[in-house]
């Protein structure tokens, strides 16, 4: 109930837009001194619902949810009548939050999920607490293989989902880098095919320096049965080209340029709540027009 309260109180709070707040990276290292922009985004989405309030609020997250949410928020500022394919959306309640926004929502998961969504008492709750959301249509496929049409959507995101390419699902055996790789390099490509001339890609994903880290505070909460100690999370020196390169050189721009910096894994600032030298990080890219 102390949530539901939280949502409630959340309502109250009167919101503005933060004065004298810097610019937000949308293609960056999680740090939490990127929180204070994203405060309002924040605060928007803690009124929502039991779940966003939630992750928003976490004091374990370390704020990287904050990050990653919130980034979306301030790149996409007007959501009436966009047409978005969320995938790998799992227990999130993002989608609904844009169904109330005006946006019409696909929601894409694999046909046996990975992850259980909301159950028992907290989701009868979260029915009386939660703001009224528009209908969102369930699609169940492959990321690597999109069930959608060509240059559908105005907007395709997915929130912390790539990184469990590492993971051969439904059977959980590992999957090796290189084919982690070739894998990323297909969700990309259909990502961008899905997307309308336009419209814009939102992702975000974990990184690591795997040569420094030692431990992972999520790893009992890894995919795979049998697989190295440490993974879900990219070499933090890969990502400029598996990412932000990649997307680039296949028609799109990365909005706001590229802030991403491989040397900002030793800050502290940026570790996520995973522990040392693992991080997370995002990608606006907007696909260019013919």
């Amino acid at each position: 109930m102390s949530l539901a309260l939280g949502v409630v109180k959340a309502r109250m709070t009167r919101d503005g837009a933060e004065v004298g707040a810097p610019p937000v990276p949308y293609n960056a290292m999680f740090r939490r001194g990127l929180l204070q922009p994203l405060e309002r985004h924040r605060r928007a989405l803690e009124a929502f619902d039991l779940y966003l309030f939630d992750i928003m609020n976490s004091v374990r997250l370390r704020g990287e949810k904050v990050f990653e949410y919130g980034t979306l928020l301030d790149g996409i500022r007007d959501w009436h009548g966009l047409r978005i394919l969320d995938v790998g959306t799992g227990r999130s309640t993002l989608p609904q939050w844009m169904t109330h926004q005006g946006a019409r929502v696909i929601s894409l998961d694999l046909p046996a999920p990975a992850e259980d969504r909301w159950g028992g008492f907290q989701e009868r709750v979260n029915g009386l607490v939660a703001r009224r959301a528009g209908t969102i249509a369930g699609l169940a496929g492959s990321m690597r293989r999109l069930p959608c049409g060509d240059e559908r959507f105005d907007l395709v995101t997915s929130l912390s989902v790539v990184e469990h390419l590492d993971t051969n699902l439904p059977d959980r055996a590992y999957v090796p880098y290189a084919e982690q790789c070739r894998r990323l390099a297909e969700v990309l490509d259909e990502a961008i095919r899905v997307t309308a001339p336009g419209g814009h890609i939102y992702l975000t994903s974990e990184c690591c320096d795997f040569d420094r880290a030692t431990s992972d505070a999520w790893r009992p909460a890894y995919y795979y049965l049998n697989g190295p100690p440490l993974s879900g999370a990219w070499p933090v020196q890969d990502v400029p080209a598996l990412f932000y390169d990649f997307v680039a050189e296949r028609g799109c721009t990365l909005v706001g340029g590229v802030q991403f910096d491989p040397a900002a894994i030793g800050d502290p600032d940026s570790w996520s709540f995973r522990g040392s030298y693992f991080s997370g990080f995002s990608m606006l890219a907007r696909k260019n027009p013919r």
